[in-house]
């Protein structure tokens, strides 16, 4: 796989975990520690590595010889771009992991603290931006965009010239038909048909889905 990279996790949940089994399985990454906020420090170390504060990092291991990927889930979103934005100010050159076992077009642009899972496809043309999961047997269809902080949970489908929200969430096995518009904040629960465009800050269910209700006040927060 050529040379091996030295990686930084910024995150230390199980999560974080699952990200180091991907990158050092399947890349030319090699994780060397975690690191979270120092208000956040729970522990010294994880899976054998030791977990640093992140103010502690840029002493401890060079962005010159070190880059960085911050596996931060996605109980709240806005948390998620929140953390990430953070940590672009640490000036690591910042990682992504595209498994082997995906199938991407060449054609495709894909940002920066990205993660795109075993079985997902990605069809020509699609863009996915910075810090967004695309999971597990999703498929992302031709000249598709996923803006930033976004999420594709496993199985869903993106349909054709469609464009996802930044920091939308669009959940398992959900569908959203092509050339549709959906709009910043936007969570499309499990298992849900979008066939019309979205308003913004909402979760929209059902098949065809309908909106139920607005978290313009807290964003997308799937657990406490």
């Amino acid at each position: 796989m050529g040379t091996t990279v030295k990686l930084i996790i910024y995150g230390d949940s199980t999560f974080a975990e699952l990200v180091k089994h991907y990158f050092e399985t399947d890349s030319n990454y090699r994780v060397v520690a975690f690191c979270v906020d120092r208000a956040y420090k729970t522990k010294d170390e994880l899976c054998g590595l030791r977990v640093v504060a992140l103010e502690d990092a840029l002493s401890r291991y060079s962005p010159e010889e070190h880059h960085i990927f911050a596996a931060i889930g996605y109980k709240s979103v806005r948390v998620h771009k929140a953390l990430f934005e953070k940590m672009l100010h640490l000036h690591y050159p910042i990682a992504s992991y595209i498994s082997s076992k995906a199938i991407v077009d060449a054609s495709c642009q894909i940002g920066v603290n990205c993660l795109v899972l075993p079985g997902a496809i990605l069809e020509p043309h699609v863009r996915v931006e910075d810090n967004c999961f695309v999971n597990s047997g999703a498929i992302v269809c031709h000249h598709a965009t996923v803006e930033a902080h976004s999420i594709v949970a496993a199985g869903s489908l993106i349909g054709g010239y469609s464009v996802v929200g930044e920091s939308s969430l669009i959940g398992f096995q959900a569908s959203v038909a092509e050339l549709r518009r959906v709009g910043k904040e936007t969570l499309l629960a499990a298992g849900s048909v979008l066939l019309e465009d979205t308003g913004e800050c909402a979760m929209y269910a059902g098949a065809p889905a309908r909106m139920i209700r607005s978290h313009a006040e807290t964003g997308i927060v799937l657990a406490k």
